[in-house]
């Protein structure tokens, strides 16, 4: 009988357990959709209350606002790709007389604001190289 006993005890022993696991888990399935519910219906109690407020005075858009249009703009495309270039590069000689013209440019505006020229820097011991045309008029 004491065998008994301690087997109708410990049966007990395993049947509370299980029954507190159950209660957890229901428990931890409805916390989360409670949860929900009640966030859910905080959305809607946000959306009147800004319909309302902006009512008030003082709150909103000011009167001189301008209005909205009615269609929104466009996402700019983004993903289009722009048509390859036509132009050129330009030779040596051209390089140099666009940089000549600009240098006389320089100097004719200085000369004009009344800034003194930027002495010529030639000088005799260093030969001018010369620049590769891809190196000088491409980015790539």
């Amino acid at each position: 009988m004491a065998r008994d006993g301690f087997a109708l005890q410990r049966k007990g022993a395993f049947r509370r357990p299980a029954k507190r696991r159950a209660l957890r888990l229901v428990a931890s399935l409805l916390a989360p959709m409670l949860t929900v519910a009640a966030l859910g219906g905080c959305a809607d109690i946000s959306r009147k209350f800004a319909d309302t407020a902006s009512q008030l005075p003082a709150v909103g858009l000011p009167a001189d606002a301008p209005e909205r249009p009615a269609q929104p703009a466009p996402y700019p495309a983004v993903h289009d790709i722009p048509p390859p270039r036509n132009s050129v590069t330009l030779t040596n000689f051209e390089q140099q007389q666009l940089e000549d013209d600009l240098v006389a440019a320089r100097d004719h505006q200085q000369t004009l604001a009344g800034v003194p020229l930027q002495p010529k820097k030639k000088s005799k011991d260093s030969p001018q190289t010369v620049v590769p045309v891809s190196s000088r008029a491409s980015i790539y």
